[in-house]
């Protein structure tokens, strides 16, 4: 922390801040949070009290944010998860989601706020849904959003020190 590389980020799909909380781990400021889950929401308000929470991101626009490097979000992931018999993938309701985070990050950038890059989370379902293309319109997406390259790994949480297997794709861009 205090270094150079320290940056301010936003946290969309902000769940109870487990992105935040591992970013600021790593020296960086959340700036702003998104959650429409009011009980999450009230978790975020405690542990992050200055830190702006609002609540529908499908409402957010990028002039409301404030400045900074990056963003992370965790989209919801039930229409792309093996778990659920009626997967919709990118298209369903919650996982359509998605699609606000890349609009989020073409008006951040547009408008010169320093915005740097993207780290998306999501289940590995997302590379099974839609007949196997919900990945490769995620990557497309991010590309149209002004990235000019996107990496991804799969991550095991059972592998960073968590008693569970909880695989996860995480996708900077």
């Amino acid at each position: 922390p205090g270094g150079s590389e320290d940056m301010k980020f936003v946290s969309l799909f902000a769940g109870v801040g487990g992105f935040d909380l591992g970013m600021e781990q790593a020296g960086h400021e959340c700036v702003a949070q998104v959650e429409w889950d009011k009980n999450a929401a009230g978790v975020l308000k405690r542990r992050w009290p200055d830190v702006p929470l609002f609540c529908d991101v499908s409402k957010v626009r990028g002039e409301d944010l404030p400045d900074c490097e990056f963003l992370t979000f965790g989209f919801p992931c039930q229409d792309l998860s093996v778990a659920n018999e009626n997967r919709a993938g990118l298209e369903g309701k919650r996982s359509s989601l998605f699609y606000e985070g890349t609009r989020l990050i073409r008006e951040l950038a547009s408008r010169g706020s320093g915005f740097r890059f993207a780290i998306a989370e999501n289940v590995p379902g997302l590379f099974s849904a839609n007949d196997g293309l919900a990945f490769a319109r995620c990557i497309r997406e991010l590309l149209k959003s002004g990235a000019c390259e996107v990496g991804w790994r799969i991550l095991n949480s059972e592998h960073f020190g968590v008693p569970q297997r909880r695989r996860r794709v995480f996708i900077i861009s």
